[in-house]
């Protein structure tokens, strides 16, 4: 079978994720909560000693900094995921492989443009008028990154999409709406 049929289309979904950048803020998150973890078990070991808590319980520390991690190391591991499903884009937010968030769902023929994100895309955008925008990608600067607008037929609303399209998500959009680039 060739590699772009179905492409979305007839029943045949096509997705793929891109993970957040390392950058300097998502390498403070890491150190913060790395801090908190420390700090959290040498408090409650402090508190355990001073009150004369029984060493048992104090052997919990460990264990309860482990279901803190657990619950908290997924906001430093953040992906998006795009899913082309019979001209429908669905934008996720995954953290840490496990918790999915929808972002936004959009008819691909709704999209009103689509063009390649620069400091002038982005002041097409705000003559745009859009209310509602998300940003999901690895980075600004990521070199195939897209913005796309759409107005929401039902509430009027517009909104803005940045986006990393590849090559198989470009020729979707395009054969859902080939008007969406021509503008």
């Amino acid at each position: 079978m060739n590699s772009d049929s179905g492409f979305g289309a007839n029943g045949a979904p096509f997705e793929y994720a891109v993970a957040e950048a390392k950058n300097a803020k998502l390498r403070l998150k890491k150190l913060l909560f790395l801090l908190a973890y420390v700090l959290y078990g040498a408090t409650v070991l402090i508190v355990g000693v001073a009150v004369k808590l029984i060493l048992p319980i104090l052997c919990f520390i460990p264990l309860s900094i482990w279901i803190i991690v657990f619950f908290t190391w997924k906001y430093t591991q953040v992906e998006y995921e795009y899913s082309f499903f019979s001209g429908t884009l669905t934008v996720s937010k995954i953290l840490g492989g496990r918790k999915r968030k929808n972002l936004t769902k959009v008819h691909i023929r709704d999209l009103a443009t689509v063009f390649p994100y620069s400091e002038k895309a982005l002041q097409r955008a705000e003559g745009y008028g859009a209310k509602e925008t998300v940003f999901a990608a690895s980075s600004a600067e990521a070199p195939d990154l897209y913005v796309a607008l759409w107005e929401d037929k039902e509430t009027g609303v517009r909104h803005m999409l940045c986006l990393e399209l590849n090559e198989k998500a470009i020729k979707i959009i395009k054969y859902y709406n080939m008007a969406a680039f021509a503008k």
